[in-house]
């Protein structure tokens, strides 16, 4: 049955666009999915069952990351040698409940060496850390702000901060929305749902389907947003004017609801884009295809331009990219036969 479904949702929202479309401001690309280049990774550190990292953020001496299980949930390690050079652990300050995540974009960190901010939706929290502030102890401290202003109701996640607006995925109930951006002057606004879906379907499911990951290139003015399960990657100005949006087959991949058809069925729904990540040049947009998470990723390369540059065949299953601003290679965490997640490094010369 719920092939059936997912086949009838598929088919209604044929796509109409060829190459490059005009549809009134908004540029609509199908994008070629033959593979361009094959990436072979590195392993730089091995998870083995104790490290299993969820994020990634990368500065210019450091490599930080986030840990689902360890007391140390934030670790940051030297780039040379992988040692440990800080941590910040579960029971203090901004990490008391759930999992906190790096930011995609701050501009308070944008002129510093090893700057990292980090949101936790729990506490609405905002912490800013700078690495090379002296410590007296091995555990980090930082600068925190509350981010409750910005709080739409059920929360928000994936944000991104310029020096005028934040931009974040919400929780809240609603009309569904890719995301939406926030301010002091002009307060929310929801940015509409794309690619449409005009079959019936349930509210939630329609809503929770456009779940994004989003990055932010604050001197370009632009905001790219991949959905999670659609096959779809959108392009936006700063004041969340779509200017472009890519798809990838002549029809959308579209989430299935669950037994009680009120909800997104998250499990047996294929995940498309499920992560995001970008350079000074190029934006990393990290395809899975599969349900169940099988498979070697997939990731599709575009300039800030909306322009299709690459796609890339990686050697193993990632479940999360990141970059430097140079774009020189990739850092992707890969779950390995131990439980843990591997940290592997792609190195991007000639490859796109």
């Amino acid at each position: 049955m719920k092939q059936l479904v997912c086949f009838l949702t598929c088919l209604s929202v044929f796509l109409s666009c060829s190459d490059s479309k005009n549809k009134g401001a908004v540029k609509t690309y199908k994008v070629d999915t033959d593979i361009t280049n094959t990436l072979s990774g590195q392993v730089v550190f091995a998870g083995q069952d104790i490290h299993t990292y969820y994020d990634i953020s990368i500065t210019d001496d450091y490599y930080a990351f986030m840990d689902y299980y360890s007391d140390t949930l934030l670790q940051v390690r030297d780039k040379n040698d992988f040692s440990l050079h800080q941590m910040e652990m579960k029971e203090k300050d901004t990490f008391l409940i759930s999992y906190p995540s790096f930011t995609k974009y701050d501009y308070a960190d944008k002129n510093k060496k090893n700057a990292i901010t980090i949101w936790d939706n729990d506490s609405h929290l905002l912490k800013r850390i700078d690495l090379n502030q002296a410590q007296s102890s091995p555990f980090i401290s930082g600068e925190t702000n509350s981010l409750s202003e910005y709080n739409p109701g059920g929360g928000f996640t994936n944000c991104c901060l310029t020096a005028n607006d934040l931009y974040a995925v919400s929780f809240s109930p609603g009309k569904p929305q890719v995301f939406y951006s926030s301010n002091g002057t002009s307060g929310q606004y929801a940015v509409p749902a794309y690619p449409k879906i005009t079959v019936p379907i349930p509210d939630n499911v329609r809503r929770e389907a456009y779940a994004s990951d989003l990055v932010v290139n604050e001197e370009k003015g632009v905001i790219v947003a991949a959905l999670r399960f659609i096959d779809c990657v959108n392009f936006y100005d700063l004041n969340c004017e779509m200017t472009g949006s890519v798809s990838f087959a002549d029809y959308y991949t579209i989430p299935v609801p669950d037994i009680t058809n009120k909800h997104l069925d998250a499990e047996q729904s294929k995940k498309c884009f499920i992560d995001i990540c970008c350079s000074n040049q190029y934006v990393f947009c990290l395809f899975d295809g599969s349900t169940d998470f099988t498979g070697n990723s997939v990731i599709y390369v575009f300039d800030w331009n909306g322009k299709h540059k690459a796609t890339l065949q990686a050697d193993r299953n990632l479940r999360k990219i990141a970059t430097e601003k140079s774009g020189k290679y990739l850092l992707a965490l890969s779950p390995n036969e131990q439980g843990g997640r591997d940290v592997v490094k792609y190195d991007l010369k000639g490859k796109i």
